[in-house]
């Protein structure tokens, strides 16, 4: 087929599907854990609809999106670049490749990929608290990285992720080095996924599917064509956990101390401290 031929049925729709009309993988459902769901996307099953609460906090997250692409603009080579593994039928887009010069006097200058995540002021606090990403969104850089690589034959050294928190516009930015051995567990299941979803079948066992106290069940897409994640998020609990109370209570309570030295005390609480206190071990 000639070039032209090709664009010619992309302008028309008629390109061909693909193998056996499987779809492809997301890296961000990949990076989530749950194969279940990467098995629903291969089989091309329908989405559900965020609901509209959801939608609007996308909507805020696309137009933050726009505005912290022009902070890195010096150093942005290409946005929104799309990669393909065709064999582990895994399809996404960069955030942005990246490119720090060698006169820019870093240590290790080179390709880099970026993932941008915003976040709630919980969130933020959590991974500023940790001091690293959370592990789905370090497997998404690292499934970003190696498609780059892969596909375009990029050189890319490693990754950041740059989170902001939607409530105060703080940011918080991690680098993620290649390894691909924090993928090796999801993409050694991955091939058994794609021969079960060419017989149209889903994945069974608990390997391939996230714990029930997963905090994901309640947003997957899929969730309305999954007994098991409707269980799950029917046997969770309605209140919040005491983990993100004292998350809450310790942060207000830390930027009070910190603004009043007057306190007796002469260091803010730790999060373990206030735990203890408030009985939430």
């Amino acid at each position: 087929m000639k070039t032209l031929e090709l664009l010619r049925k992309a302008v028309e729709g008629k390109l061909d599907r693909g193998e056996e009309g499987l779809g492809y993988v997301h890296p961000s459902t990949l990076a989530q854990g749950c194969l279940l769901a990467a098995g629903h996307e291969l089989l091309r099953h329908p989405r559900a609809e965020p609901e509209a609460r959801r939608r609007r906090i996308m909507q805020a997250g696309t137009l933050s999106h726009e505005r912290i692409m022009g902070y890195l603009r010096p150093f942005i080579v290409a946005r929104e670049l799309p990669f393909l593994e065709p064999e582990l039928r895994i399809k996404g887009r960069c955030d942005a490749l990246l490119y720090i010069p060698p006169e820019a006097g870093v240590e290790e200058p080179g390709f880099y990929a970026l993932e941008v995540k915003t976040t709630s002021s919980v969130g933020f606090a959590e991974v500023r608290g940790q001091g690293a990403p959370k592990p789905e969104h370090l497997r998404q850089c690292l499934l970003y990285q190696r498609g780059l690589r892969n596909f375009y034959g990029v050189p890319v050294r490693g990754g950041f992720v740059y989170y902001e928190n939607r409530d105060t516009l703080e940011y918080q930015l991690f680098a993620v080095e290649y390894d691909e051995g924090e993928l090796a567990g999801i993409l050694e299941k991955l091939p058994r996924v794609i021969s079960l979803a060419r017989e149209g079948k889903l994945p069974e066992g608990e390997e391939y599917r996230l714990p029930a106290d997963h905090w994901a069940h309640r947003y997957c897409p899929y969730l309305p064509l999954c007994p098991y994640g409707q269980e799950a998020v029917a046997n969770a609990k309605r209140e919040i956990p005491p983990a993100v109370k004292a998350k809450i209570i310790a942060e207000r309570i830390v930027r009070k101390e910190l603004k009043d030295p007057r306190k007796g005390r002469h260091r803010p609480r730790s999060l373990e401290e206030l735990a203890r206190e408030f009985g939430w071990e």
